[in-house]
């Protein structure tokens, strides 16, 4: 998102709320910009979408680049395809909820009912380790569902962390030599919900045995579904 406006600065040295989008009005050149400041509550949407992204970004520093370059594929894709009011407003209002679960809650928009959409709920970020996972070009865009499990204290045979899919099949999220820090500590808190379904999407990569896991030198976005 492009930077604040003074109102916005207002508002957060003085606590009173100020309607401000998250670009300078003045400054609105495409349909898209010109749709968001025509129309008040959308501007304030578009605030608070800003204020949602800041804390998420905050909140995962090892991941902000991953957001980042998500939070660009939505304002192409989605965002700004938009031609009218309406279809602006659910747009807004989808990526608010799909955010929702990343902000601390002293940043939730209030008397508002977000839609129930899949819910980003933690980005994995690239290996720290380069030389462990270099970057992998053959990787391959993929996305799965199901649930998290961590049996590494139990399963002699354990990848790792790992998604498991309705018919069985285990695809690790963070394989054991790259259990670690709080993206570990996030997953294993996941897998701690059984009942709880959850969505990821980023690359997969087979092994010379044909067993498929997350490329983890990619970024892995981790929904949970409604």
């Amino acid at each position: 998102m492009r930077r604040l406006t003074l109102a916005m600065l207002v508002w957060t040295m003085t606590g009173t709320p100020v309607s401000a989008q998250s670009f300078d009005c003045a400054k609105a050149r495409t349909q898209t910009e010109k749709l968001v400041c025509a129309d008040r509550s959308i501007a304030n949407l578009d605030e608070h979408l800003g204020r949602y992204y800041q804390a998420a970004r905050e909140g995962n520093p090892p991941a902000a680049s991953c957001l980042r370059t998500d939070q660009a594929a939505w304002l192409k894709a989605r965002r700004d395809t938009c031609t009218d009011a309406a279809c602006l407003k659910a747009a807004y209002l989808d990526r608010l909820a799909e955010l929702d679960p990343l902000q601390p809650g002293a940043t939730a928009l209030k008397d508002v009912t977000l839609p129930k959409v899949p819910a980003l709920t933690w980005i994995v970020p690239p290996a720290a380790d380069k030389i462990a996972a270099p970057a992998n070009p053959k990787a391959t865009p993929f996305e799965a569902t199901g649930t998290i499990v961590n049996d590494v204290g139990t399963n002699p045979n354990s990848e790792g962390i790992v998604l498991r899919t309705a018919d069985g099949k285990r695809i690790a999220l963070m394989l054991l030599m790259f259990l670690d820090g709080p993206a570990q500590d996030r997953l294993a808190s996941f897998a701690r919900q059984p009942n709880t379904t959850y969505r990821a999407r980023g690359f997969v990569t087979t092994d010379a045995a044909g067993q498929s896991f997350f490329e983890p030198s990619r970024c892995i976005f981790l929904h949970r579904m409604p």
